[in-house]
C-alpha cells in the first residue's frame, strides 16, 4: 500500500505524552498515529451502524422524530 507523509503540529506537552506512549508501546510516532486513525475510523463506523439501526427501528415503529422516540422510551 502506498503511503503519504503528513506534517502535523502538536503543542509540546501533548507531544511529550505521545512520545511517552510511543516509547513504552510502539515503534514510532507514525505507528501511533496510524493506530489512532484506524481506531477512530473503526469507532466512527460502529457508531454510525448503531445510529443507522436506531433510525431503522424508529421508522419501523413509525416515529416521526427523535422527540417521539424519547417520549416512547420514557413511558416504558
Amino acid at each position: 500500500m502506498a503511503t503519504k507523509t503528513l506534517n502535523i503540529a502538536l503543542d509540546e506537552r501533548l507531544l511529550k505524552k505521545v512520545d511517552s506512549v510511543v516509547k513504552k508501546e510502539m515503534a514510532s510516532r507514525s505507528e501511533y498515529f496510524r493506530r489512532l486513525a484506524l481506531s477512530d475510523l473503526s469507532r466512527r463506523e460502529a457508531l454510525q451502524s448503531i445510529l443507522d439501526s436506531g433510525n431503522k427501528r424508529g421508522k419501523s415503529l413509525k416515529f416521526k422524530n427523535e422527540t417521539e422516540a424519547m417520549q416512547a422510551m420514557s413511558l416504558k
